[in-house]
């Protein structure tokens, strides 16, 4: 049972780091809005991991397989929005310290821009509901489960938490000022790219 479950938190782990639209999500915002901005916007990442998780230990995925239409349209619906977000930065990158619609408005509209950049993705309930197939045996009691999922939650929120508080520093922001435009850019480029490959994948 402990090695199902170093298992999973070291998969978890993994998927976290990878750069994909939540940490970027999380550093522009720090880079942006500052560190309380920052903070909002992990609340509401680790608010749509717990959503996933929740939705993978429920069966989410095998909803998706009873009713495809249901994948796709999410998968078109998260596409769409992760583009908008991508072409909102493109165009706010010559605009000095203006930030990005989604972002504008302190914490509360940080943390719904968490919520929502982990929401568009779907692929995150079919990880989860696969990771939790391997880690824990299939006979696992509802408890256990749960504790599954707190525990890929806590190293969501560590993990995004790090990278909050690292991009809100003023080395770091410092460095960033100097190339701003370019990253505000390739971060929209990147944002776009996940957004078109979602709604592009069967």
């Amino acid at each position: 049972m402990i090695e199902g479950f170093v298992s999973l938190a070291l998969l978890w782990l993994i998927a976290a780091m990878t750069p994909g639209p939540n940490f970027f999500a999380v550093i522009h915002t720090a880079v942006e809005k500052g560190r309380s901005a920052a903070v909002a916007a992990v609340l509401g990442t680790v608010a749509g991991t717990v959503a996933w998780a929740l939705a993978g230990f429920f069966g989410l995925q095998a909803l998706f397989t009873v009713f495809p239409s249901a994948a796709t349209a999410i998968k078109l619906i998260g596409g769409a929005y992760l583009i908008w977000v991508g072409i909102g930065l493109w165009r706010s990158a010559h605009k000095p310290g203006a930030g990005v619609q989604p972002v504008e408005g302190g914490v509360g509209r940080a943390f719904l821009f968490g919520l929502s950049t982990n929401l568009a993705n779907p692929k995150t309930a079919a990880f989860a509901a696969s990771i939790f197939a391997v880690a824990l045996p299939a006979d696992a009691s509802v408890g256990l489960s749960l504790l599954a999922v707190v525990l890929v939650c806590a190293i969501s929120l560590v993990w995004y938490t790090i990278v909050a508080v690292v991009g809100s520093t003023a080395p770091f922001q410092r460095t960033y000022a100097r190339v701003r435009r370019v990253l505000m850019r390739a971060t929209g480029v990147i944002f776009a790219g996940y957004g078109t490959r979602l709604m592009l994948q069967q």
